[in-house]
This record gives structure tokens, sequence and C-alpha cells, in this order.
């Protein structure tokens, strides 16, 4: 057969024209005539729906940047992020598209902020717009029971009961003492602790990183637990391993918040491996905190108020309605996990590249000493004296910046449509500003990969203000503990510079300057150096 109906099989229909004469006609030749036709209008919407989408998309005028694979993202970007910190990936690109752009993880789109003028720009200027916080990529939520209770302060969203959150805790940090005498004693507790260490060694090569944790956290523990660990605890290394942990991997850019699990080994399986370690790692630290909490609850003394722990409980007892509502047992864990991390991680490694900066910039370290024994002699410096210190805390300031320890800020979201720099932003965008790349700003700071105090100071010898200079972030999400991270950082800095002289390991070996990878935070790859005691 040659796939022809039979004449007798071949469906016709008979009809008579206007004379009384019967036609035939072949039904078959009819169909191919209405599929046509069909095929013709389908062709035709699709073609007007295209049209339109994309007529739609450029109205959009959405920043340059890279189109997303479906179900995986931007995969041209995606794959440049291993082994890479993600802020130098960042910056890279917008050398390429300019102070903002977008591309894509999963569904999500994400813009990227360079530079001081369109961040201050966003986080300032439309801080109504892009303050929010997203609730579906935080590693807390996806390593602990679901509890709408916990939501603390860094990653609850911008409402009324952030508002509060963050009065409450304020408010809580000054009757404790943050920016006042007390707080400044226990600082000095510690750091006599970490002299009488440093003048044991006598000179031997020692790391400050582990030195430097073990004092911040002990004057976070003071202020919210009522307590400190002596330096050779076991339980205090614990600790700190935790926060380690906890401050490792890409931090809210990275695919594992956003990509299910096998994509996610495919793509960087590093990645997925320290994700499964942090969210192992924020169990741990969730049944360490609320066990304070409750040893707390237990020998609460409303006459004998002893902590930030206490200042909670109190609130949650006798504060009025409207306040009483948010001051829960998770919201408070969340707190405290706000100050551990943001509190003594940044404050800490912030320290550590202090160090480092002292003994590879010896220039630098003897004009600060030059300026301290003018000023002060052997007397022990007090927070109250600080602005007499005019280089030393141009120092300072250039330390923050050339370190620039949290390079990407924590990540913001759009509450609504809005506009930045000439572009549409949707809604419900991941907004991700770059530290780093206003550290790197070379309108506001020129030679930015050189270290140099100079330039916060004028021709007079005076401080220079330099609006750019935003460490502790910008807008009404800047960092809860920058009062107490300030206090810390002069004190420790000043003291320790007073006493001892610290120098490399091998004078005729520099150390590197080059941060660690696969960390959230910004922190230099580990070295020794010699505290040698000043005469």
């Amino acid at each position: 057969m040659n796939g022809t109906l039979p004449n007798t099989l071949q469906p016709k229909v008979e009809v008579q024209n206007y004379v009384g004469q019967t036609i035939v006609i072949n039904t078959s030749s009819l169909n191919l005539t209405k599929l046509a036709m069909d095929i013709s209008i389908i062709v035709v919407f699709l073609g007007v729906f295209l049209l339109s989408y994309f007529l739609t998309k450029k109205k959009q005028n959405l920043p340059p940047g890279y189109f997303g694979i479906p179900f995986i993202g931007s995969l041209s970007i995606l794959r440049k992020f291993p082994g890479r910190r993600p802020h130098v990936v960042l910056y890279g690109e917008s050398k390429r598209f300019g102070p903002i752009f977008r591309w894509y993880i999963g569904r999500q789109m994400f813009v990227a902020l360079n530079g001081y003028d369109v961040i201050n720009e966003a986080l300032v200027k439309k801080a109504d717009a892009f303050s929010d916080r997203p609730t579906f990529i935080n590693v807390l939520n996806a390593a602990l029971p679901s509890n709408p209770d916990e939501k603390g302060v860094i990653f609850c969203q911008y409402n009324a009961e952030w508002r509060e959150m963050r009065r409450f805790s304020l408010h809580a940090l000054r009757d404790f003492g943050v920016g006042k005498t007390s707080i400044e004693e226990q600082i000095m507790v510690e750091t006599e602790a970490v002299t009488s260490i440093l003048q044991s060694l006598k000179g031997e090569p020692t790391a400050m990183d582990a030195i430097m944790q073990k004092l911040v956290g002990n004057v976070i523990y003071s202020i919210i637990f009522g307590k400190r660990y002596e330096y050779d605890d076991p339980n205090f290394d614990m600790v700190r391993s935790l926060t380690n942990v906890a401050v490792s991997g890409s931090g809210a850019v990275g695919i594992a918040n956003f990509l299910p699990g096998f994509i996610t080994r495919i793509l960087n399986k590093e990645e997925a491996e320290i994700e499964r370690k942090r969210k192992e790692t924020f169990i741990s630290i969730r049944k360490y905190i609320y066990e304070q909490i409750d040893e707390h609850e237990a020998t609460f003394d409303e006459d004998n108020i002893r902590d930030f722990v206490d200042i909670y409980l109190k609130t949650s007892r006798q504060a009025d309605e409207s306040v009483k509502k948010f001051i829960t047992k998770g919201n408070m864990f969340r707190v405290i996990i706000d100050l551990f991390l943001a509190g003594s991680e940044t404050t800490s490694t912030t320290l550590d590249w202090a160090f480092l900066l002292m003994i590879e910039y010896p220039e630098v370290q003897k004009k600060c000493q030059q300026e301290i024994e003018k000023v002060f002699g052997d007397k022990c410096i007090e927070y109250a004296g600080r602005n007499k210190l005019v280089y030393v805390n141009a120092t300072i300031m250039e330390i923050q910046r050339y370190s620039t320890i949290v390079p990407l800020n924590v990540i913001h979201y759009t509450s609504k449509d809005t506009t930045l720099a000439g572009y549409d932003i949707p809604k419900d965008t991941m907004v991700v500003p770059s530290l780093y790349s206003v550290s790197m700003d070379e309108k506001y700071f020129p030679n930015p990969t050189n270290f140099i105090p100079e330039r916060f100071i004028d021709k007079d010898g005076k401080m220079v203000k330099n609006e750019a200079v935003i460490p502790f972030s910008a807008g009404p999400r800047t960092c809860l503990g920058e009062p107490l991270a300030r206090m810390e950082l002069f004190l420790v800095f000043v003291n320790l510079l007073q006493r001892f002289t610290f120098t490399r390991e091998r004078p005729d070996q520099p150390h590197s300057l080059d941060a660690k990878t696969n960390q959230i935070t910004n922190a230099p790859k580990p070295y020794k150096l010699k505290a040698m005691k000043r005469q």
C-alpha cells in the first residue's frame, strides 16, 4: 500500500449546488485547511505574546547583567565563585557592568551595589525601600526548628517588631554600660590578661587571632551572661570554634541557600559541605544559649540585675503589653546570636588585622607609639582621651578601611518596586551592597590598595571626616554593636602598642596581606608575630 485510503473509504460529503447538481466534496482536504488555519492563529498569538513580553521587559529598565537558566540561574557568574571570595568576584564584575548589575540564583534576582554613591542612595536616601530582609535564606531557619518567635534584630524584617527589638537591645546595652565606664573597665581587665600572656611568651612567636577572639569574646560574655572564661579553659575553645564555623562559607550569596542540595553539590561541592557543618554548628550554639537563659531564669532576682539576659527577663515580666509581645525567649536567643557574631567575630578580626599591619608597616607602628608617649607617657589610656591621639585614630580608621571585615553587607531586600541609579528595581529583589567596593572607591580613597593613615589627616594636623568610611554599614541597619566595637578597638590597640613593639616572626619574611577564602568575614591568613615588651 502507498499510504492512500481507497476511494470508497475516503471521507466524502455530498451537497447540491444552486441548480440542483450533486457535488462530492473530499473532507480530508477541508481538515487540512482548518489545521493550517489553526496553526497560523497559534503562531500569530505566540508572536504577539512574545513581542508584548519583551517590550514589557524592556520598559522595566532592569540593571545590566546576566540572564538566568531555569532552575539554576546565571551560570556564567556562578561558575566564577568556587575558590574565590564573592566580594572579589562581584567587584570584578562591576568593572564590566558598572556600579549596579544583576544576576540570578535559581529564580531569585540579585542586584549588586558597588561604590559609595549608589550604596548611600539605596541604604540612606531610599532606606524605606531597601531596608528589608529576606526570611527564606537565613541559615538559622534551615538549621533550627521553625519558631516564629526567633527573629532577633539583624535578620528581622523591617517592621514594628524590628524597631522595638532594636530599641530594646540598644537601651539594654546602654543600661548595662556600653559606652560607659563599667564596660571600659571590663575591656581593660581583658587587656591586662592579654598583656600577661604576651609577657609570659618573652618574645616567642605567637598567633594573635585566637588571643583577640578570646579577649573580645570575654567582653561579650560579661555583657550578655555576666561571666568570663579563663583563656586556657577548654570550653572557651569550644565556643570559639563554633563561632569560626558559623562565619564560614559564602554567606547569603551562596548557592546552597537557593538551589536543591544535589545541584549545589554538582556546582560547588565544597560550599555544600560548609553549609552542612554550619547548620550543625547553629544547632549546638542554640542549645548552649538556651541553657544559659534557662539558668538565668532559675536564679533571677529583679533587685540584682547581673547582665543583658537579666534585663530581658525583667522587661518580659514588667513591661507593658505593647513591648512584652516582642520580648520573647526566641527573640532573645536571636539577639544574643547577633551580638555573638556581629560583636565578637568582627571586632576580634579587625584587631588581628591591626597587629598584622603594624608588623608589615613598622613606620606606622612607630608613629603611633611616639604619639602615645607624647600625650600619655606610661599612664593607662582611657577612652575619654581618644580625641587627643589624631594619628592613632587615623590609623584605626585606615585599618578598618583596608581590612573591610564585612566585605559584603548583610543582604538587603526590597519591600516595594523602586528605582536606583536610573534603573528599575522590582519588589522582592536581593540587594548586595559591597562595602569592599566602597573601600576601593578611588573617588573617596585615592590609591586604595595602599595602607595610608595620613589620608585621614589634613594639612593642619586635624582629622579628616570622610563620609565613605562605613565599616558598620549605613542607614537604619547600621551595626547594633558599633559603640562597643569602637571602644574595644581603641582601648585594646593603644594600650597594647604602649606596652609592646610587634615584629615579624622572621624579619626578612613578609607576611601575606591576603584574606582567607571560604569565610564570610574578611580574615587575614594565619600568621605569627613577636611581642617585645617596651622599656
